[in-house]
């Protein structure tokens, strides 16, 4: 137990011992200092307040706050490699292009079905 928790066992357990002989007057005025006491503790605000401005601006978004920067966070991290996969695909077909304009052989050799099955051996076996 730390010394503040501590303190406040020890007062209370005091302040409760006088508890049945205080007369009705004195217990009526300590439950009207507590109200008062009570109704002038400071509260949580929901708002962001700026130093020499008098108004706020309303941050209180509930309880759905966190929720909806996850699904955000998730949205946009989603669209992001969508578009990063796609460039790299791009990237990919540009090179395949290049390539085959750099190339010295005749169109007629693209039409041959047996040269598109060659092609797709050579690259299986460059990759590897």
């Amino acid at each position: 137990m730390n010394q503040d928790s501590e303190f406040g066992y020890k007062t209370r357990q005091i302040l409760n011992e006088g508890l049945d002989h205080l007369n009705g007057a004195v217990a009526r005025r300590l439950h009207e200092a507590r109200q008062s006491a009570l109704s002038k503790q400071r509260q949580p605000v929901g708002m962001l307040s700026f130093a020499g401005i008098g108004h706020g601006i309303d941050f209180n978004f509930g309880g759905q706050a966190r929720t909806v920067v996850a699904i955000l966070a998730l949205a946009i991290g989603a669209t992001g490699t969508y578009y990063w996969n796609a460039f790299a695909q791009v990237q990919e077909l540009e090179e395949i292009d290049s390539a085959l304009l750099a190339d010295e052989l005749p169109p007629s050799a693209y039409l041959d079905r047996g040269f598109h099955a060659w092609l797709e051996r050579g690259s299986d076996s460059s990759s590897q």
